[in-house]
């Protein structure tokens, strides 16, 4: 060989060594990932029933019952992610993913109150607007108390946002040909592992 077709061969070897032996970087996958900030994976919309009993003896009834609608959501804050939380191992092309834990939220609340339900006798006035938002407002926070009572509500939105997440990351990163192992922090920073 001559000199210059060794030293070709040694250029392309070292080229091709130096790739196989680099490590490759994938802080662009985390800052993609990480620019997301919160990614919404489950909501629901809890129908809450709200009364309203003024009757007096000698004057007659007065009840009205009204119903609305409240929105819950579970998501993942993603611009928490740490580098540490992609493990790549490019032997066998895997990737361990620990994401955020799933946190749950209160959205909204309908404006307007459906009519269920009115009994006004004849000496009585109808709920004026002021009744009915005073009602709402007694309604609104007899339901916080009921969702942080009773922790149901958060249980099924955060499986459903879990199970949806597991689905996302992992078809994420087969386009990018890795297989996944996914876990979730806690508030306490233990993980639960799933693997897919």
């Amino acid at each position: 060989m001559t000199g210059r077709i060794k030293f070709r061969w040694l250029t392309i070897a070292f080229l091709y060594l130096s790739a196989a032996c680099t490590k490759p970087d994938h802080t662009d996958i985390l800052q993609e990932i990480k620019s997301v900030d919160k990614m919404v994976f489950a909501s629901m919309s809890i129908t809450k029933t709200a009364k309203m009993d003024k009757s007096l003896p000698m004057f007659g009834k007065r009840i009205a019952v009204y119903s609305y609608d409240s929105y819950m959501r579970a998501y993942i804050d993603l611009s928490s992610m740490r580098p540490e939380d992609l493990v790549f191992d490019e032997s066998d092309m895997s990737v361990r993913v620990i994401l955020p834990p799933v946190q749950t939220e209160v959205t909204g609340r309908d404006m307007n109150m459906r009519k269920v339900y009115e009994n006004v006798g004849i000496l009585r006035g109808a709920p004026d607007a002021k009744e009915r938002a005073e009602i709402k407002e007694k309604a609104n926070a007899s339901f916080k108390t009921e969702i942080e009572d009773n922790p149901r509500f958060k249980q099924r939105l955060t499986e459903t946002a879990r199970r949806k997440a597991e689905i996302y990351f992992k078809q994420l990163f087969e386009a990018h040909g890795y297989t996944l192992q996914i876990e979730f922090r806690s508030d306490n920073i233990d993980t639960h592992a799933t693997e897919i």
